[in-house]
Order: structure tokens, then C-alpha cells, then sequence
């Protein structure tokens, strides 16, 4: 029986990727670091997402520090987080100044999403529940909006 899911990703800048969730209002449940209670050599942040869990840090005592440098260079796996506010997560991304990698777009399938991209380069694509109103006010590209022909 699976309990709940976490995602784990090396930060090559700590600060920025800690800004980067935490200006999207991502919950701190947990710190550690040099400075922090919990004490590491390194920096780390967990988030709660519901019963899931994302942590970020910039060391991990099983993993290679040459793999914190490393960028995320394809979108074949991407963190898709539901939400109750397209319009509060685009005020919140324009307030850090940061484009949308994929703009509002309506899927068939009854969601409005829109991409984002972490200062790794994961792909974080934020979903909630379709409706009219939102979609019209958001300017939804309609390009996905009905299913494809067979």
C-alpha cells in the first residue's frame, strides 16, 4: 500500500530554487542546514503538497555533488501540481518576474493549465478544474480544447 509520493531535486542555487516554490506559496514544513536547527553541511527545504512532499536542497550525503550542477535540459517528466487559482499563480509568477514555458491552455479533458520552469529547468505545470469564465479571463488558448479525431 503506497502512502504518499516525494519528489527530491538538487538545487544548483539553493536560494533561487528556495524562492522559486516558496514565491509560488509552497508550505515549509521542514529546514535544515548549516544554520538551521536540523543541522547539515548543506541546505534543504521540504514543502508539503497535500500528503506529498517536495524537498529541495543543494547537497544530500548519497548523492554526487557534481550532480547538483547539473540542468535539466528535457520536460519528459515534469511536476504537475493542482490548484484552486490559475490567476493567483500567474500573479504570483509575474511578481517574481517569470514567463509562463507554456501559457494557459483549456485540454479536453477539463483542466486549464499553464508551465513554468524551476531554476533547474524542471517543468512545474500548474492545473485546476475547467470553467468559462476563467478560461475567457485568462485568455486560454483553445488549441487543446476538444479531443482529437480518430
Amino acid at each position: 500500500m503506497i502512502n504518499t509520493i516525494g519528489v527530491h531535486i538538487k538545487a544548483r542555487d539553493f536560494a533561487k530554487s528556495r524562492a522559486f516554490y516558496e514565491g509560488f506559496g509552497f508550505p515549509i514544513v521542514f529546514e535544515y542546514g548549516p544554520d538551521k536547527r536540523v543541522k547539515e553541511d548543506y541546505n534543504g527545504v521540504t514543502f508539503a503538497v497535500g500528503a506529498a512532499k517536495l524537498e529541495v536542497a543543494d547537497g544530500h550525503r548519497a548523492v554526487k555533488p557534481e550532480t547538483f550542477k547539473e540542468v535539466v535540459t528535457s520536460s519528459k517528466i515534469s511536476l504537475m501540481v493542482e490548484v484552486e487559482s490559475l490567476a493567483d499563480i500567474i500573479g504570483r509568477a509575474e511578481k517574481m518576474g517569470l514567463p509562463p514555458t507554456t501559457p494557459v491552455r483549456h485540454y479536453y479533458w477539463g483542466k486549464l493549465e499553464v508551465a513554468y520552469r524551476d531554476p533547474d529547468g524542471v517543468i512545474v505545470v500548474f492545473t485546476q478544474p475547467y470553467n468559462d469564465e476563467d478560461a475567457r479571463v485568462l485568455g486560454a488558448s483553445e488549441e487543446y480544447g476538444k479531443p482529437p479525431k480518430k
